[in-house]
């Protein structure tokens, strides 16, 4: 029975477009926050469609279920992150200087993960599509169970020992350790679907997994704050930031965050998110000391693998006009009087030759330091460079993007290596990405 559109529906349509408005426009926090405000408006949306089709959904009708799913989904994106410490497959850029607005921004983003693809599954199995999708039935013996859980760790395993070959293996891994156990203590099992010859659910996460895949590379691509990808022999030929072969680890992502979400459920008496399984064993209850105990190990590996990324994936932080170093202190200070609050405004503002002659006569320093600032400003924003990754490239003698346009990645990264004191040398992978982004910015400003 279809109901009325509810509020949160209309709220999200809006906050969805505002922040699109304000991106572009560069306001914050939309500008910073932009993924998150953009994730956040299509869960309420498609939530509200939901229950606009079928007079039931998640967040209105299975509400508990909803918000105990958003611990859930930063722990579980943690365990990937916490991977990617060994594969190296993407970093971070431009994010806050501020610890405590990056953690809050990494939880409210990776929250986004199991809302965003299992109401859009929930959505493509409300439509109704794959009616008729039936196959032979396949009965899969305990046997082939424990060959599914050599396999499952193999995957993982062999991802992480040798990561530049088998990376692709971490987005199957966990399907095939953990849907035996799910199958044998009777949770929400695939293989149970498949031995009944129904492929509606694995077809509606397939297809969720790729929707979800394409708007997480678009809203990622047009962020300030964002992830870039370094995936060994797919550097060329990218769909947003994502390698094109790539969106093919989508569609068994989402597979896998639902079985591993089915086997928590195990722990909780079998219920889940789905119409099916919310209301399961009622008069079962948790007892408070698993549960604090559980928010006490959940909790710490949060600050475990958000101290982790701060370190490891996280590359550059947003540069601010006080970390212009490369402008005398005195001129960082005169700057906002002439109405320039940030870097950008520096760059918007000096486009044109007659700005910046402009600017260098109210500023009393010569044009050719002008145009130094400029240079740095551009060059400090490239790909979300950012300030530590401009200083090694000052120690090399790279100045600009011109310059940086004109080196070899391979012979910059030794240059760096060899010139890096304490700190860590710039991967290869990062290096290529730099030297690609200058020379399309030198060829586009011809």
């Amino acid at each position: 029975m279809k109901k009325t559109f509810p509020i949160h529906g209309i709220f999200g349509i809006v906050l969805l477009l505002l922040s699109q408005l304000l991106l572009f426009k560069k306001v914050d926090p939309f500008y910073s926050w932009f993924y998150c405000f953009a994730w956040w408006s299509y869960i309420l949306i498609i939530d509200a469609v939901i229950y606009r089709l079928k007079g039931n959904s998640l967040l209105l009708n299975r509400t508990g279920e909803f918000f105990l799913m958003i611990p859930w989904s930063i722990f579980l994106w943690l365990i990937f992150e916490a991977a990617n410490l060994s594969l190296e497959n993407w970093y971070y850029i431009n994010l806050p200087k501020s610890t405590v607005e990056r953690w809050v921004g990494y939880a409210v983003a990776y929250a986004t993960v199991l809302p965003g693809m299992f109401e859009t599954t929930e959505l493509l199995e409300t439509a109704g599509l794959f009616k008729n999708l039936k196959i032979k039935k396949m009965i899969i013996s305990g046997g082939g169970h424990f060959v599914l859980i050599l396999l499952g760790t193999f995957c993982l395993v062999v991802s992480m020992l040798i990561p530049e070959y088998f990376f692709p293996l971490i987005w199957v891994g966990f399907i095939f350790l953990l849907e035996p156990f799910i199958y044998r203590f009777g949770g929400k099992s695939l293989l149970k679907d498949l031995e009944e010859g129904n492929l509606k659910k694995i077809f509606f996460l397939l297809l969720a997994g790729l929707i979800c895949g394409i708007l997480w590379e678009f809203w990622n691509f047009w962020a300030l704050s964002k992830w870039v990808y370094t995936v060994p022999f797919f550097e060329e030929g990218k769909g947003f930031e994502m390698p094109v072969p790539g969106f093919l680890g989508f569609p068994p992502f989402a597979i896998e965050v639902y079985v591993m979400y089915n086997f928590i459920s195990l722990f909780r008496f079998g219920r889940g998110w789905e119409e099916s399984t919310y209301g399961l064993h009622p008069d079962k209850k948790t007892r408070p000391l698993a549960i604090v105990l559980t928010a006490i190990l959940i909790g710490s590996f949060y600050i475990l693998i958000f101290k982790a990324i701060d370190i490891k994936t996280v590359d550059s932080y947003f540069p601010r006009l006080q970390d212009a170093y490369w402008i005398e202190l005195q001129h960082r200070m005169e700057l906002p009087k002439v109405g320039m609050n940030t870097i950008e405004d520096l760059l918007f503002k000096t486009v044109e030759k007659k700005d910046k002659e402009e600017l260098a006569l109210r500023l009393l320093i010569p044009k050719e330091i002008l145009v130094q600032w400029v240079e740095k400003a551009q060059l400090v924003q490239l790909k979300g460079l950012g300030i530590k990754n401009l200083q090694l490239l000052e120690r090399v003698g790279i100045h600009s993007i011109s310059a940086l346009a004109t080196e070899d990645p391979e012979e910059l990264y030794i240059k760096i290596g060899q010139s890096a004191q304490k700190e860590t040398p710039s991967r290869k992978a990062k290096i290529r990405i730099w030297v690609r982004e200058a020379k399309k910015q030198v060829r586009r400003e011809g």
